[in-house]
C-alpha cells in the first residue's frame, strides 16, 4: 500500500506524523512530496523533491482566478498540490493510495479496512480533503482536468465570482472544487468521517481540540503512544482511524505518538531557532495529553 503526504518547509509536527503513519502500516510504503527543508533523518519512508514542471500547473497558473478571501499564494497553492500529486503518482505508476494531510496522525492499518470499502472511487473525510483513500486509478489526474475546464469556462467563472460576491463563504478553493467535482461527475464516495463498525476519521471535532476539562470533547482514550485510539460517541466506543491534529493544537500530537530519537533530532537539525522555541511546548503539552488520554 501507497501512503502520500504533501507539505513545504519543516514543521516540527511533520517527524511524528510520518513515523505514526510506518508504525501503524508497517508494510506500507510512505511517501513525502516536499523540499530539501523537510528531509527527515532516521525514519523509514521515501522522500521526493516537490516538483513543478507540469504542463497541467502552468496552465493552472494562466487561467487561475482569485476568488477566495485568504492569501492568493496559500490558496492557490493548495489547488496546485493537486497537479503536483497527479504528475507524481503518473512518473511512479500508482494507482491506488492513500493521501494525507501533514497533520493527519493515522492510527490503524488501513490496508486491513480497505476491503470494507468496496465499491466506492474514494473513500474521504469526507471527500478529497485530509484523509482519501483513492480506488480508481487516474482518479487525481481527471480532477486536474476537471479543473482547468472550470477555469477555463467563462460562463463557470462568472457564475463562481457571482456567488462569492454575494456571500464569501462560497469561496473557491480546494476543498469546495473537490465537492463541485464529485457532485458533477456523480461519483460513489464513502464518507469516513462518519461512524461506523470498524471506526471513523476524526476530522478535528474530538481528538483535535485536545481541551482537556471539557466533558463535551473528553473523549478520546489511548492506552499507549501510537497504538488504537477510541472515542466515545453517547454510550458507544468507536475506534479512531485517524486524528486531524488542526492549528494550535499540534503542540500535544507526541501525547498521541509518543517520542523518538529522530523527532527530537529534527528539532536541532532542521531550522533550530524556529524550532527549538517550540520544542519546550511539545515537551509540555504532550506530557498533558498523553495523561488525559490514558485516564480518558
Amino acid at each position: 500500500m501507497e501512503i502520500i503526504f504533501f507539505h513545504e518547509g519543516f514543521s516540527p509536527y511533520l517527524p511524528f506524523v510520518v513515523r505514526q503513519a510506518k508504525k501503524s502500516n508497517p508494510d506500507a510504503r510512505i511517501h513525502l512530496l516536499g523540499d530539501r527543508s523537510n528531509r527527515i533523518l532516521g525514519l523509514d519512508y521515501h522522500h521526493h523533491i516537490l516538483s513543478s514542471d507540469s504542463p497541467r500547473l502552468t496552465e493552472f497558473r494562466r487561467i487561475y482566478r482569485h476568488l477566495h478571501p485568504g492569501h492568493l499564494e496559500d490558496e492557490r497553492r493548495c489547488i496546485e498540490r493537486w497537479f503536483i500529486l497527479a504528475k507524481f503518482l503518473e512518473e511512479k505508476q500508482i494507482g491506488e493510495f492513500l493521501f494525507l494531510d501533514s497533520d493527519m496522525v493515522l492510527l490503524t492499518e488501513i490496508g486491513a479496512l480497505r476491503d470494507r470499502w468496496v465499491g466506492v472511487e474514494a473513500a474521504g473525510a469526507p471527500l478529497f480533503y485530509s484523509f482519501c483513500y483513492f480506488f480508481r486509478s487516474g482518479l487525481v489526474g481527471e480532477f486536474c482536468d476537471w479543473i482547468l475546464e472550470q477555469y477555463g469556462n467563462s460562463r463557470v467563472l462568472k457564475q463562481w465570482a457571482m456567488e462569492f460576491k454575494e456571500n464569501p463563504r462560497s469561496a473557491i478553493h480546494d476543498m469546495a472544487l473537490s465537492a463541485k467535482f464529485v457532485t458533477q461527475k456523480k461519483l460513489r464516495t464513502r464518507d469516513l468521517t462518519q461512524p461506523s463498525d470498524f471506526g471513523f476519521v476524526d476530522s478535528g471535532k474530538y481528538g483535535g481540540g485536545f481541551l482537556q476539562g471539557r466533558a463535551e470533547v473528553d473523549r478520546v482514550s489511548q492506552e499507549r503512544p501510537g497504538g488504537a485510539a477510541e472515542c466515545v460517541l453517547g454510550t458507544r466506543r468507536m475506534p479512531l482511524l485517524a486524528v486531524h491534529v488542526q492549528g494550535h493544537n499540534k503542540s500535544h500530537l507526541p501525547g498521541l505518538t509518543g517520542w523518538c530519537g529522530a523527532d527530537l533530532w529534527a528539532f536541532f537539525c532542521r531550522h533550530p531557532r524556529r524550532s527549538l522555541r517550540k520544542l519546550p511546548a511539545y515537551l509540555f503539552h504532550g506530557f498533558r495529553y498523553r495523561r488525559y488520554l490514558q485516564a480518558a
